[in-house]
């Protein structure tokens, strides 16, 4: 047995052994984990840190808002399920704790505020829950109930419990309750990441299987290429598992990429196998294969690698994950498929089925395959396709500066799914839904007392309601009574006995949520909301506000005094941040694997100009795409900037298997034309195969309904696409015009010689 044979053997029997560890890690991997929005940026994220402070100080703001069709004030089914979330045990531990923070019910709010101690006529009353807790008709309320951090984890299995309590105690079913807020954005992430795996990754599979059995026309080796796939994703999900993570929504599509990949690289090494089957010269076809496809498949996993590696500049988790999990993928699957797929093929010779016996070389004298007038047809028109090409990536270029970036919740689900549909019900019937926090903080360098310090609350609710895009506020105030002022009592006894009153509802107000005293400090929070679905320019909405809490102060004061400060906070601006974030991260990404990876392209055509001339090609592909979203202004969400710098990797994949073949009949003293022509007809066939299985097999995921994942598929078939466009029109047509003779490093006398 030969050397080569024992190392294949002792390699297979080092696989077989690790084989249960794989599978059991694999199979741990994807079982998702909890998934928010808010958890795509961790504590050094600043607004994420101002919003874990406020959260500490003022309780979770991981709530679910509950209402139905009947949820009204007179409804005493209310009280029941109230009841019931306070007191049941399914809603607590097995130590009794509690996994709620609070149940706020509308009904008893409106009886609270009603009672004759807080002195309000009813429209009084409406007018301080209007648009929070009761809707328009003045009749449909709502049930809040925040989750703490233990609960949070159990949050699938809680809102399921309380679809129970609804249907017991208010006989209402689940699709007829409404449920939103941040614990159902999560929930549903979930249910979409399982979905997506439950209903997608088999197709997907499937497609890729029978994509290269097709391709390949062989049976023995597409089942080959298409194992490789599978144990290179089983060693990715397991590496994932055993460095203590596991699958997310964002990283459902990780697997079938690194499937795709391991195809695409192994079509390659399968199709210089079958050309060196048909020629008679060579002795040893495995041997052969692993010659020819060594280097380009190493450089291309290298520049795959660095594309992914690229997102670890992101300050989003998720994005850093992706990047970091799928390029050790890449770089795993480059090593079965360069050991395993020859070792194969020499321990199992493998001959494709019997094509003309014509000598390999021989080839180029057949004028009547579509690569000899493909290139024909670019030898004369070269530059035009050039010029056509720079024209529309200058474009692209500029549609690009038209890029936004959001992440809110219409860009994550379906029009038709239904927490959109839960979202429009509950802003119609009640109110709006997103909060943004104003912390009003008084020191005792303030020197304010408290009627004066909760006046300085109402002035700022009371400028934020006249902003365009806040409908209603809640504040320390909603809760206060009215006092009115009796007769005969001179102003400055009045100014007193009023603060004396107000201080004795101090706990009302901190049980109420919107005030918490902390060393000595009153901090005063200030909810404005704004609507989760509407058009809102949350950008120019924080400004606002932030340009209405300074006038209220100032109006109030001619000097904001010392010892008073505020702050923005909330779901919101962390919101808006991580939208500033994903722009940042697109473009950082992109750069820095544009960077790198010309740097290497740079060196391995040895040479400035052709390294920069073979970049051209690898640009395109994001250039056309993302100038398209930026034209027709669609909104980039977290899926979509994961694509730029892994299509940028991968088109690189194409681009140096077709330099590769280039190179070499142009280093043998061949023209360019010739040279395009041979290196057609080595990997042309291959580039379109792979670009088919990557494309037809990460597009099945389209159908997802969650949108990330659904527009990562499309848009990276798309890319795909564009890339291959790019590697046979626009890269030919470089090297067919005078930048081409920089591809030669030795010149043409020397091969003559």
């Amino acid at each position: 047995m030969s050397i080569h044979r024992k190392r294949f053997w002792l390699l297979v029997i080092y696989l077989l052994v690790l084989l249960p560890f794989i599978g059991y890690g694999a199979a741990q991997a994807l079982q998702t984990k909890v998934n928010s929005p808010l958890d795509w940026v961790d504590g050094s994220f600043p607004a994420r840190a101002d919003y874990d402070q406020f959260r500490e100080q003022f309780g979770n703001s991981d709530t679910v808002i509950i209402s139905w069709q009947n949820c009204t004030l007179d409804n005493p089914d209310l009280d029941e399920l109230v009841t019931a979330l306070r007191t049941d045990s399914v809603f607590k531990d097995d130590s009794g704790q509690w996994y709620f923070e609070r149940v706020i019910s509308g009904r008893e709010l409106y009886r609270s505020l009603s009672s004759p101690a807080m002195r309000l006529n009813e429209r009084e009353v409406h007018d301080r829950l209007d648009g929070t807790f009761i809707g328009e008709d003045e009749k449909t309320t709502c049930i809040i109930v925040s989750f703490t951090p233990a609960g949070l984890l159990k949050r699938k299995e809680l809102v399921g419990n309380i679809q129970s309590a609804l249907e017991t105690h208010c006989n209402v079913t689940e699709d007829e309750c409404f449920l939103a807020g941040p614990i159902i954005d999560g929930l549903e992430i979930d249910l979409a990441s399982k979905d997506s795996m439950d209903r997608f990754v088999l197709p997907s599979t499937l497609m890729v299987l029978l994509i290269c059995w097709i391709c390949l026309r062989s049976l023995r080796a597409a089942l080959l290429v298409f194992g490789l796939s599978l144990l290179a994703q089983g060693i990715t999900l397991a590496l994932i598992h055993y460095s203590g993570e596991s699958i997310t929504a964002l990283l459902i599509v990780m697997p079938p990429l690194i499937q795709v990949l391991a195809v695409a690289g192994g079509i390659h090494l399968v199709n210089y196998y079958f050309d060196a089957v048909k020629d008679p010269h060579i002795s040893n076809p495995a041997a052969y294969a692993f010659q020819v496809g060594w280097l380009p498949c190493l450089l291309s996993a290298g520049t795959t690698a660095i594309g992914l590696a690229s997102l670890l500049v992101s300050g989003l988790t998720p994005i850093r994950l992706f990047g970091g999990y799928a390029a050790c993928g890449v770089l795993v699957t480059t090593g079965l498929l360069l050991s395993l797929i020859p070792g194969v093929f020499t321990v199992w010779p493998l001959k494709r089925p019997t094509l003309p016996s014509a000598d390999i070389e021989t080839l180029p004298q057949d004028r009547h395959d579509l690569w000899y007038f493909l290139t024909v047809i670019l030898n004369r028109n070269h530059t035009v396709v050039a010029s056509l090409a720079l024209m529309a990536m200058i474009a692209a270029g500029y549609g690009i500066s038209r890029i936004n970036a959001s992440v809110r919740i219409e860009t994550l689900f379906s029009q038709d799914s239904k927490i959109l549909h839960d979202y429009d019900w509950l802003e119609d019937h009640v109110g709006s839904l997103v909060p943004i926090e104003v912390i009003l903080t008084c020191s005792p360098e303030a020197d304010l007392s408290f009627r004066e310090q909760l006046l300085m609350v109402w002035h700022i609710e009371r400028s934020l309601r006249k902003t365009d895009t806040v409908n209603r506020t809640i504040s320390t105030m909603t809760f206060a009574p009215r006092f009115p002022r009796p007769e005969h009592v001179s102003d400055k006894l009045f100014q007193y006995q009023l603060n004396e009153a107000l201080s004795g509802f101090k706990p009302q107000f901190i049980n109420a949520g919107y005030l918490k005293e902390i060393d000595g400090k009153q901090l005063y929070r200030i909810t404005a909301y704004v609507s989760a679905l509407n058009d809102v320019d949350y950008n120019a909405c924080l400004d606002q506000i932030g340009t209405h809490v300074e006038a209220a102060l100032k109006n109030k004061y001619e000097t904001i005094p010392a010892g008073i400060t505020t702050q923005q906070t909330g779901i919101m601006p962390l919101v808006h941040e991580i939208q500033r974030q994903l722009m940042q991260d697109l473009f950082k990404s992109f750069l820095f694997a544009f960077l790198i990876i010309a740097v290497v392209m740079t060196i391995v055509q040895g040479g400035l100009v052709a390294g920069l001339v073979s970049m051209v090609s690898n640009v395109f592909p994001p250039l056309m795409i993302f100038g398209l979203l930026g034209w027709l202004s669609v909104s980039v969400d977290i899926g979509s900037v994961m694509t730029a710098s892994v299509a940028l990797g991968i088109a690189v994949d194409d681009t140096l298997h077709y330099l590769t073949f280039f190179r070499r009949h142009l280093e043998a003293g061949h023209s360019p034309r010739e040279s395009v022509l041979y290196a057609y007809r080595h990997c042309g066939t291959a580039m379109i195969q792979t670009s088919l299985i990557c494309g037809l097999g990460l597009l099945v995921f389209a159908l997802s309904s969650f949108v990330p994942t659904s527009r990562f598929a499309w848009m990276m078939a798309g890319l795909l696409m564009m890339a291959l466009l790019g590697d046979l029109i626009v890269l030919p047509a470089l090297l067919l015009s005078p930048l081409g003779r920089y591809f030669a490093l030795t010149p043409k006398s020397e091969h003559a010689h």
